[in-house]
């Protein structure tokens, strides 16, 4: 379980870096979300979305519930802790 919050940027980096490793990619998905929310999609290397999480458009940390909420959406593809790595 993530220690701490993370804020938006965090989470996104830390994903691209989880991503990357496994040869996937993180990509927003276009005209998705409402208001400053977007919506972030792991693709495998054929493509194919593995998983997705929504993150805000504001500054700052996201409430504990938020960022452990982003990391267990994505906890299947990168594994237990992916966020602290």
């Amino acid at each position: 379980m993530v220690s701490g919050t993370r804020s938006a940027d965090q989470v996104l980096k830390a994903a691209r870096k989880a991503a990357k490793s496994l040869g996937y990619t993180v990509s927003k998905l276009p005209k998705r979300g409402k208001g400053s929310h977007t919506i972030w999609a792991v693709l495998d290397q054929d493509g194919n979305e593995v998983g997705r999480v929504a993150l805000t458009g504001h500054s700052g940390q996201m409430t504990k519930i938020v960022t452990r909420s982003n990391e267990k959406a994505l906890e299947g593809i990168f594994g237990e802790g992916w966020l602290d790595k």
